[in-house]
């Protein structure tokens, strides 16, 4: 055995390490590098150590083959911390020993023996297609490799997730995504993880420029909607003057286009918009910015965050006082140009129908402005 041909001090150190794990082999005469062979539920594990200061563990370094560093890639800051942690060999393979047991017991799924030749093939398929795809664009992998998680960081250095369910039936069945691009694209079909990587980038890199064009709206202006705009929306709702908003939506094949336009707020209001877009959409200049482009055709300057509050542009409810209702927007205005304050259909409806003097016809009651006393009518909401 290697210890014989140690000194005495280190052949009795690792007389008593092997004493104590048995499935422990010192790999050099120095006993700089050590192996562990550990099972981790059915899976056989080898951790490997290089401890330059044998016995102490002063410098050391855990590491392993690709099974090895898959059951610990969730436990990085504990094995780290058992490393800085520790003393002496014996008590970072102390601690390693209860690092993986604890990986164990909270992976029930390690303890099921299912080595059949078609499980071990499926395995063996799953890490080939990762290995394809690049470890370097794996984010997270859940134990069992049901679910794996791919990343990529684009040219503006921004990091992109997808995650990837592999069926219980894989490969008879096709791989299930989740992602966040925009509802417009879909994953391809397919049991191959690599196309569906890729794929998935060639899209990312598509919808850039019109995140970059969304991403100056964002910075600049009053944002009502979305709430939290992400890499899934196309689409901004901005405040454009008191009681008027702009909806708008991006083509994303010609993100600097005209988009989409929807003016929001009384007639009297947003008349004036209209009839800019309609003399002025000439004007548009594909090379200039969104929002350039925005501001000349409308004749308007759009407010920005910094400059003011929401408060000012009289953009809620003037019922509930909030923006948004579940999935409702206030979109309903009083026609009185001197008031013209936005209501959610369903506030205003409950409203009106609860005054003493208020009429319907079908589905719809009359009754007055809460806040001008102006004549108001509003449809029965939908269910």
């Amino acid at each position: 055995m290697m210890f014989r041909t140690l000194n005495n001090e280190k052949s009795s150190l690792v007389a008593h390490l092997y004493s104590l794990f048995p499935t422990l082999v010192v790999q050099n005469q120095s006993c700089t590098k050590l192996s562990l062979l550990r099972s981790v539920g059915c899976y056989p594990l080898i951790v490997k150590l290089v401890c330059p200061n044998f016995p102490s563990s002063k410098g050391s370094c855990v590491y392993g083959d690709e099974e090895t560093l898959f059951m610990l890639k969730n436990s990085q800051e504990s094995l780290n911390a058992a490393t800085e942690s520790s003393t002496t060999v014996e008590e970072l393979l102390h601690k390693l020993s209860d690092l993986l047991l604890e990986v164990e017991q909270t992976n029930p799924k390690l303890c099921v023996a299912d080595h059949s030749v078609e499980v071990l093939n499926v395995s063996s398929q799953i890490l080939t297609e990762l290995e394809t795809v690049g470890w370097e664009n794996v984010s997270l992998m859940s134990p069992d490799l049901t679910t794996v998680h791919l990343s990529y960081v684009d040219e503006r250095d921004t990091t992109h997730t997808i995650q990837i369910l592999f069926p219980p039936n894989y490969p008879s069945s096709p791989l299930s995504v989740t992602h966040q691009l925009p509802d417009c694209w879909e994953a391809p079909l397919t049991t191959s993880l690599s196309q569906t990587y890729n794929t998935w980038v060639e899209a990312v890199t598509f919808y850039l420029p019109c995140w970059s064009a969304l991403h100056d709206l964002d910075r600049l202006c009053w944002v009502l909607d979305p709430d939290r705009p992400g890499t899934q929306h196309l689409y901004r709702r901005l405040v454009v003057a008191t009681s008027v908003s702009l909806h708008l939506v991006l083509d994303p094949s010609s993100p600097l286009a005209l988009p989409s336009l929807r003016f929001l707020g009384a007639d009297q209001r947003i008349s004036p918009l209209r009839e800019s877009l309609a003399t002025n959409m000439d004007l548009w200049e594909e090379e200039d910015p969104l929002l350039t482009n925005l501001e000349r055709v409308l004749g308007v300057e759009f407010p920005s965050r910094t400059d003011s509050t929401k408060d000012e542009w009289s953009v809620e409810c003037g019922i509930c006082y909030s923006y948004r209702l579940g999935e409702q927007l206030p979109t309903k205005n009083c026609d009185d140009p001197r008031c013209c304050q936005p209501f959610h259909s369903s506030c205003l409806y409950e409203w009106l129908v609860s005054l003493p003097g208020c009429r319907t016809t079908l589905n719809m009651v009359h009754g007055e402005c809460p806040y001008c006393s102006r004549p108001l009518q509003c449809s029965r909401p939908t269910e």
